[in-house]
């Protein structure tokens, strides 16, 4: 039986709309995933919203419809990266308990309802971290009288951003070391491990593949 897809692209800005900047890249990765994977692409629906608030569907009449054909077409709905959808977890929930299956392309079509949920939390608190953090770098520039705007401004802004790469970063590796020292205490090489990786649909903090050089990379920065 053939599976099939509505395909559901979107960006948070008019001007994005209206350049299509975002969306023609959404649409691509969606029809390179479903030709790749033997997905029947119905159509692709594309709207221009906000993804936040757990009351976003109210917001978003192209994706109710991208839900309500996908549910009488018995197709899935498709998105190239699951913050397309939500970008928190009480409404990636709220889509689930409608009963109409969604895949990301980002996680592949095998990713069960609990891979789903873990990434979604990941992404949530991975943007609570970086809003935390910049507002208290603002905050502590302007408490010490300092003007915002200059280089000097910048290159601070800079640096503070690359504390919390680190730290997100080393936030990852504790989440997957687990299951990468799991496959390592039977003997699998690291090469072996990031295929099983591959397999289990796990993708790499920036959305990859697994090769033996990142999983190198998880376990190195865990012992560090």
């Amino acid at each position: 039986m053939t599976t099939k897809a509505i395909g559901y692209v979107r960006v948070s800005t008019s001007e994005q709309g209206k350049s299509g900047l975002g969306l023609e890249a959404q649409e691509s990765d969606i029809r390179v995933f479903c030709e790749n994977e033997g997905i029947e692409l119905i159509k692709i629906l594309s709207e221009v919203e906000t993804g936040k608030g757990f009351d976003a569907l109210e917001k978003r009449p192209i994706l109710a419809q991208a839900l309500m054909e996908a549910k009488k077409d018995s197709a899935y709905v498709i998105v190239n990266k699951l913050d397309r959808l939500g970008r928190d977890v009480a409404f990636i929930s709220s889509l689930m308990a409608k009963k109409v299956p969604f895949i990301a392309a980002q996680l592949g079509k095998d990713a069960d309802p609990f891979m789903l949920h873990l990434y979604a939390a990941l992404s949530e608190k991975e943007r609570e971290l970086i809003s935390t953090r910049t507002k208290a770098a603002l905050q502590a520039l302007k408490a010490r009288g300092v003007q915002l705007g200059n280089q000097t401004n910048l290159d601070e802004a800079r640096l503070k951003s690359n504390e919390t790469n680190k730290q997100l970063a080393s936030n990852f590796a504790e989440n997957v070391s687990e299951i990468i020292e799991g496959y390592r205490a039977k003997g699998l090489s690291m090469g072996s491990v990031a295929v099983e990786l591959n397999k289990l649909g796990v993708k790499t903090r920036r959305g990859g593949k697994w090769h033996a050089s990142t999983v190198k990379n998880i376990i190195d920065r865990k012992a560090a």
